[in-house]
C-alpha cells in the first residue's frame, strides 16, 4: 500500500491522558504566530486504541493514519474543513491568520502539488501517543510530540467528578469500549477486565491511571529520540504560560512572536492547585479506595515529582 505524505513533517501531536489539561494549552498554543489549525480527528485515537487491543495490524494501523492525517492536511489547504463555529476549540478564529484560512473558502484555483508548501506547525489533538512511540516512529521519523501531564491526585480527581470510572453507553463516546458481564471496560483495562468489573469506580480510575502512566514511563524511557518529545506539566503551564509557550517555541523551532496578552485571558487561574487542595482530594480518593490503590497513588506521586 502507498502512504501519502502530505505535510507529515510539519505535524506536532498535542497528547496525555483524558483530562491531562490539553484543552488549556490548545488555548493557547494559537498566540505562537506560525502555529496552524488545531485539528481534533477522534478516528485517530480509535485506530491507535484498535492496535493497541490488537484488532488492527501494524500495516493496516500505519496506512490507515497517514491516509487521515495527509487528507485532514490537504483538506485544510483548500479550506474544505474550516470551523466557522467562533467559540468552537477547532475555531480558525482563534489564529492570528485566520483571514488567510477564510480566503480559501471563496478560492476557485487548481492546486499545483509540486508547488504546495507549508513551514507552519499543524497541531492534532489526541491521546496517550505515548504508550507505543515506535508506533509513531515508523510512520514518520520527523514526527514531534507536545505531551501534556497533570498532578496523579488532580488527574484522579477529575475522573471520578466525570464519572470516568463508570462508563456507560453514549453515541458521541470517543473511547474504544468492550462489553464483559453486562458492563462496559474502556480498551485500556481490557486485560484485566474480570478485576475490572468487581472494582469501585476509584479503584478502577486509580488502576487505569497507573497502567498508561507506567507503560508510558517506561516506553519513553526506552525511546531513542527523546527530542522528538517536550513533557509539560499543567500545574506549570497555570503556574507560568508564556514560560511554557517559549519552550514550545524552541521546541517547535520557530522563531515567531508570542502574543500571549491577546490569548492569557483564557487562562482560569483558579484552577491553580495547592498542597491544601492536593491533601483534601488525596484525602477523599482514599476514603473510597482500597490500600492497594493507595499505593498505587503515591508511587504515581513520586514518579510525577521527579519528571
Amino acid at each position: 500500500m502507498i502512504v501519502q505524505k502530505i505535510f507529515r513533517d510539519n505535524i506536532c501531536f498535542l497528547s496525555g491522558c483524558q483530562r491531562s489539561g490539553k484543552s488549556l494549552l490548545a488555548a493557547l498554543l494559537p498566540s505562537i504566530k506560525k502555529i496552524e489549525i488545531l485539528n481534533k480527528e477522534p478516528i485517530l485515537g480509535s485506530i491507535f486504541s484498535m492496535y493497541q487491543t490488537g484488532e488492527l495490524d501494524n500495516k493496516a494501523t500505519k496506512y490507515l493514519l497517514s491516509f487521515i492525517l495527509s487528507n485532514v492536511n490537504y483538506s485544510n489547504f483548500l479550506g474544505r474543513k474550516i470551523n466557522l463555529k467562533k467559540n468552537d476549540e477547532t475555531s480558525i478564529y482563534h489564529l492570528l491568520n485566520y483571514r488567510e484560512h477564510l480566503k480559501k473558502i471563496t478560492v476557485n484555483k487548481k492546486i499545483n502539488f509540486k508547488k504546495i508548501k507549508n513551514k507552519k506547525t499543524i497541531i492534532y489533538d489526541t491521546h496517550n501517543i505515548l504508550l507505543n512511540l515506535n508506533l509513531w516512529t515508523d510512520l514518520n521519523k520527523n514526527f514531534k510530540i507536545i505531551n501534556v501531564e497533570r498532578h496523579p491526585v488532580n488527574l484522579i480527581y477529575s475522573w471520578y467528578k466525570n464519572g470516568f470510572g463508570n462508563f456507560r453507553y453514549s453515541p458521541i463516546s470517543q473511547i474504544l469500549l468492550y462489553k464483559y458481564k453486562n458492563k462496559l471496560v474502556p480498551y485500556y483495562a481490557l486485560k484485566w477486565k474480570k478485576r475490572y468489573v468487581k472494582m469501585r469506580e476509584l479503584d478502577r480510575i486509580i488502576n487505569i491511571i497507573y497502567s498508561l502512566t507506567k507503560k508510558s514511563d517506561l516506553e519513553y524511557k526506552k525511546f531513542k529520540y527523546k527530542n522528538k518529545i517536550l513533557r509539560i506539566k499543567y500545574e506549570n503551564i497555570l503556574e507560568n504560560p508564556y514560560e511554557n509557550l517559549k519552550k514550545i517555541e524552541k521546541f517547535l523551532k520557530h522563531k515567531s512572536k508570542i502574543f500571549f496578552n491577546k490569548y492569557s485571558k483564557k487562562i482560569k487561574f483558579d484552577n491553580k492547585t495547592s498542597e491544601n487542595i492536593i491533601f483534601k482530594k488525596l484525602s477523599l480518593i482514599k476514603k473510597n479506595s482500597s490500600k492497594d490503590s493507595h499505593d498505587k497513588v503515591h508511587e504515581l506521586i513520586n514518579l510525577y515529582s521527579k519528571t
